[in-house]
Order: C-alpha cells, then sequence, then structure tokens
C-alpha cells in the first residue's frame, strides 16, 4: 500500500511539472517552463505552446540584436496567418512593468476571428543591455481567463540563462 502510495505521489507531481526551455536550444539567453499539459513546439529559436484544448497560444522567440519592431512584426504576422486572425491596430495598449526584477514593456491588442473576439499580449523583456526576449500570448477572452494562471506561471518563469 505504502508503495502504491508513493507511486501516485510521484505520478502527481510529475504530471504537474512544468517542462524548462532553453530558448534559444542552442546558445540559451534565457529559461521559460511550460506546464506538461501543453503542446509545444520548438523550432530553432521558438518555442509554440498551445494549450490542451488548442483555444490558446503562447510564443518565445529572442529578439535579433536590437530588431525589436521587426521580430514583433514577425511574430504578428504569424498570429494573424495562424487563424486568420484581424487586428485593430487602434486598439493598442502599451504598459510597463516588471517580472521577476526583469524590465517589460507590454503591448496588447484586440482582434477577431472565424470564432469572434480575440486578444493578443507581447510582453518585451530587456534581460540586458542587448538581450531582448519577446513572449506572446493570443486567443478568446474566454481562454486567456481559463488559462490566465498558467500564462502567469509562465511569464514569471521566463529567466535569464
Amino acid at each position: 500500500m505504502q508503495r502504491f502510495a508513493a507511486f501516485l505521489f510521484l505520478l502527481l507531481v510529475a504530471s504537474a511539472a512544468a517542462g524548462t526551455h532553453k530558448v534559444p536550444s542552442d546558445e540559451p539567453m534565457a529559461t521559460v517552463e511550460i506546464p506538461d499539459k501543453w503542446k509545444i513546439k520548438q523550432s530553432g529559436e521558438v518555442i509554440n505552446a498551445s494549450s490542451q484544448d488548442g483555444k490558446l497560444h503562447f510564443l518565445v522567440t529572442p529578439v535579433e540584436q536590437k530588431k525589436v519592431a521587426e521580430t514583433m512584426g514577425e511574430a504578428m504576422r504569424y498570429i494573424r496567418g495562424t487563424g486568420g486572425i484581424v487586428v485593430r491596430p487602434e486598439s493598442r495598449k502599451n504598459e510597463a512593468g516588471n517580472i521577476n526584477g526583469i524590465d517589460v514593456q507590454h503591448a496588447s491588442w484586440q482582434g477577431k476571428d472565424k470564432s469572434g473576439e480575440v486578444e493578443i499580449q507581447f510582453t518585451l523583456f530587456s534581460l540586458s543591455n542587448d538581450k531582448r526576449l519577446l513572449a506572446a500570448y493570443w486567443g478568446s477572452p474566454a481562454a486567456k481567463k481559463k488559462y490566465q494562471a498558467d500564462l502567469k506561471k509562465m511569464l514569471e518563469s521566463i529567466k535569464k540563462a
């Protein structure tokens, strides 16, 4: 009975644990923890994760040198292309912040896809004078609410490598 209880405990701990991913994988500048239940694709420098129901998406990519606008533009093109999302440019909001002692800039937009309203948020992490990391998430307001705890944990897990 004790063995079963210990096995069950380990199984529960393992299923609740998050996987730590290096960004980029070959020469990491940062790490991020993504819940194991999320579907994760890592290709080159980009980590792309989706909630288990596919309703919310999370992307992390390094910013090449100081090409912040270019990286944000590429990320936005990717997001718009994933589900036919139409972004309302006039809805953009900017906000400065701090996560784990790292200065961040948030930019958010409202949009629509074939299923309805979509919220998009970019968080730009300034890891050092010349190293930046972009984290983005997008999905319906209901999906954002449902996965708010996961989003918060993922953003707060981002640390310098």
